[in-house]
């Protein structure tokens, strides 16, 4: 599924998931440029701890879309 197709709870869900995914100490994940790891990290929420779409960067996105959806 596309990020821009979700609705606020499956984009926390799936930042969620990829913050786990890049801080796993057996995860190997190389080059990861530090704008991002820090965006994935610290996420801009809205007042009630939810990840909108549109806070987030294309490149954040397409990492959700690649590695936690597989496309």
């Amino acid at each position: 599924m596309k990020v821009n197709d979700m609705d606020k709870y499956q984009v926390t869900e799936r930042m969620k998931m990829l913050k786990r995914r890049l801080n796993d100490p057996k995860a190997a994940f190389h080059n990861i440029p530090v704008e991002i790891y820090e965006e994935v990290n610290n996420p801009v929420t809205d007042s009630e701890g939810f990840i909108h779409k549109y806070y987030l960067s294309d490149d954040v996105k397409s990492l959700i879309e690649l590695i936690i959806e597989g496309n």
